[in-house]
């Protein structure tokens, strides 16, 4: 049993921090709050964590599959893992403390649809990064082995924790003050994500060596 839990408690390890990020999503779902509500904003961040929900699986089905079936993509895979997460940490580390606020950051989603889930869904999707980052960590997390019941919990706990965050980044978005003191600290966030980033990419080169 315990042994399931493991790849649970190494995706959430590394997902937590790397969601908390100030970027494209977080700025989405506070503009929609500001400018149309806090009934848009949850909106949003239900249409942002449809589409981090989407690569999760994306990744963690497809990655499954193929380790299943093809000699050696494991190892390729979490070899690219390793080196993907601990470029990551290496450059979250060296971040700096911020010297613009929230407010003063031009609009990053896309013009055209006034539907919020829709609008959250786009800016999401439209972020290439994702795929990878969910490709690197689900690569050391789920091998041919893991249960099916396992990869399902792993998908389900991403999505899971994304709406909560964005709901709660909609809720308290009234606070100007509470949004400028998290982005006062956003670099100790970052910095704390490039430690679970280096961390996880350790664990997966040693579990290389051992292998």
């Amino acid at each position: 049993m315990m042994q399931s839990l493991f790849p649970i408690l190494g995706v959430f390890a590394v997902f937590s921090p790397a969601l908390m990020l100030p970027g494209p999503d977080f700025v989405a779902v506070v503009r929609n709050t500001i400018g149309r509500g806090t009934g848009a904003g949850v909106l949003t961040a239900m249409g942002v964590s449809i589409g981090i929900t989407f690569y999760a699986a994306l990744s963690a089905i497809g990655l499954s599959t193929l380790t299943s079936r093809i000699d050696g993509f494991e190892i390729v895979v979490r070899a690219c893992g390793a080196l993907f997460l601990g470029y990551l940490g290496i450059r979250l580390l060296s971040t700096r403390a911020p010297i613009r606020h929230i407010e003063q950051e031009p609009a990053k989603t896309p013009a055209g649809p006034r539907n919020p889930v829709l609008l959250g869904l786009l800016v999401n999707l439209t972020n290439p990064k994702a795929i990878v980052f969910f490709a690197s960590i689900f690569g050391s997390a789920i091998k041919p082995t893991t249960p099916s019941i396992v990869i399902a919990a792993i998908i389900a706990i991403v999505g899971v924790c994304a709406m909560l965050w964005f709901s709660t980044i909609s809720l308290v978005t009234a606070s100007t003050g509470l949004l400028v003191r998290l982005e006062d600290h956003q670099h100790w966030i970052e910095r704390l994500a490039g430690l679970a980033f280096l961390g996880f990419a350790l664990k997966i080169a040693y579990d290389l060596i051992l292998a």
